[in-house]
């Protein structure tokens, strides 16, 4: 399994650290990094020309756009009379096809570094960095895999169809927030290549996610159209200075294993407060 704190080898040293500056622009950048977070082909193959830190407010909308993928595969199966467990697997797994299973990887990998008692950091930080899986990482993603099955199983079609894009574009967006937070461990690898984001990118990119949430939540009661957003928020900002208290910083593993966890806390939330 590749690890997603390998770049690519034609990734770029000299960045400039400057946005988009048109909505041209601004689309390129959403085209690069949704054929980053997805491996489809947008654009014409060459190096990116900005780094994540100067387009943050694209990372809700690819979220949306793999939620939206995920969605559609729900709500067919829904549709054509199929079971809820048999809808929401075949969305999961629709989910980690798109990804190439990136964040899912990064869960595992942190799963593994993270999980076993009385390490140092240098040794958590080796065992991350091994493309292997071991109990640590295997058991979560078992446990994950099996928590969002559970939580989208309960709900129907266009309920599930919404969610699905609200959590993946919220799980995205929380992302921007270790990047300001924290720095990375390592002097090379994704963590670092992301680049430092300013403030007001930060909060925007949080915000449009958040805003997505609430939309498409809204339906569903003013309630948990606010909660689940907040619960989201809040335990990125727990997970976030938790990992950091353990090896010093991030990683791009420890990043995917953040949105995993935001998106497992989402539909947690979802399945309790909305029902069929």
């Amino acid at each position: 399994m590749t690890s997603p704190n390998d770049p690519p080898n034609d990734f770029p040293n000299d960045l400039t650290g400057h946005g988009p500056s048109s909505f041209d622009e601004w689309l390129q950048a959403f085209k690069e990094q949704l054929a980053f977070f997805t491996g489809l082909k947008l654009t014409d193959g060459g190096a990116p020309r900005w780094q994540l830190a100067d387009v943050l407010p694209v990372l809700p909308f690819v979220g949306a756009a793999v939620g939206l993928a995920a969605g559609l595969v729900f709500a067919i199966v829904h549709g054509i009379g199929g079971p809820g467990w048999l809808a929401a697997a075949l969305a999961v797994g629709a989910s980690a096809l798109i990804t190439r299973a990136l964040h899912e990887d990064g869960l595992a990998d942190t799963a593994d570094g993270l999980g076993p008692h009385g390490l140092d950091t240098p040794r958590r930080l080796e065992i991350m960095r091994d493309s292997r899986n071991g109990t640590f990482g295997v058991l979560t993603l078992a446990i994950s895999a099996l928590i969002k099955v559970g939580c989208l199983a309960e709900l129907g079609g266009s309920t599930g169809f919404a969610v699905l894009i609200a959590a993946h574009a919220l799980s995205r967006a929380v992302l921007a927030y270790p990047l300001l937070a924290f720095s990375p461990v390592r002097d090379n690898g994704l963590g670092v290549l992301a680049g430092k984001p300013g403030d007001t990118d930060v909060w925007l990119c949080v915000g449009i996610g958040a805003a997505i949430a609430f939309v498409l939540l809204l339906g569903h009661g003013f309630f948990v159209s606010i909660l689940a957003p907040l619960a989201v928020m809040a335990t990125t900002w727990f997970a976030a200075g938790w990992i950091a208290g353990k090896i010093g910083g991030y990683t791009g593993d420890t990043l995917g294993a953040i949105e995993q966890k935001a998106e497992i806390v989402f539909l947690v939330v979802v399945a309790l407060f909305i029902a069929r």
